[in-house]
């Protein structure tokens, strides 16, 4: 009798601190099936089952979870949608057959399901009309027909008027009206750079009047993809990189602002957009964030994240070096030169072929007053002779520490290759995302600064 106390006492415990969806897709009978939701910028699993040979299936995930979600099957088909009631009923027959899925008994699917089908529909019409009015508006064979312009003209208007209504027509409560918008942006973004540039004032507006805290951000599988989604834009929209970063600055401050009260996701944040920089070598972007992020006395970083930051504010331009002591015990500071100071390692397939660059480049870098320093980190000397003998610059530097090596610590190395200029007192001029970069620079602003010098 106890242990059967003891299993009803479970089975209320898990009734009454989870909510239930429960299936029937007929061609999945034996599968294994999952529930997958988000946590911000991580996927996280809620509940799996096994489909009975009936093709019946029961899933409890947490009470508390509200948001998007994926289904899973074993044979890899999938299916989006909203978890946002308490007991949700799917019928089917397969997840790859949709218009055989029926939500019984909730009408945040119901919605998200009607607008998805209208929203492709739209969508093709909308591209189709996109196509046609320039003909009839530009073209000779078809100027004359100036009533079938604006009737296309028209039925443009009318098709977005019909979006934005069927969205308004939500209750305002509706996590499908929330998230409709912001997947409608993270879906554009891309066609907007390419395609619909005269959008993109509205897309850059859009995000700089986003509220990053809102609850619903966690569970939406958004959040990664806006902000990322963002930076590209900004990255690609035509204008000089000058121009783009002054942008990246800007939304980079409203990220900041928008979250400095959340520290918890402010870290989150800071983490992610830091490696999303250094991956696309955005150091302009990545030095602003960085430097803006660690002087906001109220912001509370964790230590990690605080380390990571740090390098862009000890390392910023105008900043002096850190001294490097070389095998034979001479110094960085002991070269009377410009310098660039390449990070790299023979396991480094980049690394490798940047060398040939390095050395094209060098002769005419030498006669501009610019040497070179080569720090391997590397931990194989076999390794490291092999592919750093008969270099022309005067130090290659390696003590076989690998990343553990005194000047990739002091210089913040996270990634391989990486490269500083610095004049001949060892003030950082420039911190280049390839040897092309460094090229322009020396070639430009480093022969016209010493022009001005002598003159």
């Amino acid at each position: 009798m106890r242990k059967v106390g003891m299993l009803i006492t479970l089975m209320y415990s898990v009734l009454t601190t989870a909510q239930t969806l429960k299936g029937t897709l007929k061609q999945h009978k034996g599968q294994i099936i999952t529930l997958t939701g988000f946590n911000y910028y991580q996927p996280t699993q809620l509940a799996k089952d096994t489909i009975d040979a009936s093709g019946n299936f029961t899933l409890n995930y947490p009470k508390k979870y509200k948001g998007m979600a994926v289904l899973n099957t074993q044979d890899n088909s999938s299916l989006v949608f909203v978890l946002a009631e308490p007991t949700l009923h799917l019928k089917g027959t397969h997840l790859n057959e949709r218009d055989s899925l029926q939500f019984t008994n909730s009408t945040e699917n119901s919605n998200f399901i009607q607008y998805a089908k209208d929203q492709s529909l739209r969508g093709n019409a909308l591209s189709a009309l996109a196509f046609l009015q320039p003909l009839y508006k530009n073209q000779p064979l078809f100027a004359k027909q100036k009533k079938l312009l604006k009737q296309l003209e028209k039925e443009q208007t009318r098709l977005q008027q019909e979006d934005t209504q069927f969205i308004a027509s939500l209750p305002k409560q509706s996590y499908t009206r929330w998230f409709i918008p912001y997947r409608k942006m993270v879906q554009e973004m891309p066609v907007i750079v390419r395609k619909k540039t005269a959008q993109i004032p509205n897309a850059i507006s859009f995000f700089r009047n986003t509220n990053f805290n809102h609850p619903n951000f966690k569970t939406s599988g958004l959040f990664k993809e806006l902000i990322e989604g963002h930076y590209l834009l900004l990255e690609n929209m035509g204008q000089s990189l000058d121009s783009s970063n002054v942008q990246m600055n800007l939304s980079s401050k409203y990220l900041i602002d928008n979250l400095q009260e959340n520290d918890s996701l402010l870290n989150k944040v800071a983490d992610h957009l830091y490696t999303y920089f250094e991956k696309r070598s955005l150091i302009r972007a990545s030095e602003y964030f960085s430097i803006n992020l660690l002087e906001r006395s109220q912001c509370s970083l964790k230590e990690d994240v605080a380390a990571k930051l740090e390098s862009y504010r000890k390392m910023k331009l105008g900043n002096k070096a850190p001294e490097i002591v070389f095998a034979n015990n001479k110094k960085l500071s002991d070269l009377k030169t410009h310098k660039l100071v390449v990070f790299g390692a023979s396991w480094c397939p980049h690394c490798t072929k940047e060398i040939p660059k390095l050395i094209e480049n060098y002769k005419k870098w030498k006669a501009k007053n610019v040497e070179i320093v080569y720090i391997s980190l590397d931990k194989e000397s076999a390794a490291f002779t092999t592919t750093y003998k008969n270099m022309p610059w005067q130090q290659t530097h390696c003590d076989f520490k690998g990343w553990d090596t005194q000047a990739a610590k002091e210089y913040y190395i996270t990634g391989t290759p990486t490269y500083y200029l610095l004049d001949a007192n060892n003030t950082i001029l420039l911190r280049p995302n390839s040897v092309e970069h460094a090229n322009v620079w020396i070639m430009s602003k480093l022969v016209a600064t010493s022009q001005n010098t002598k003159n």
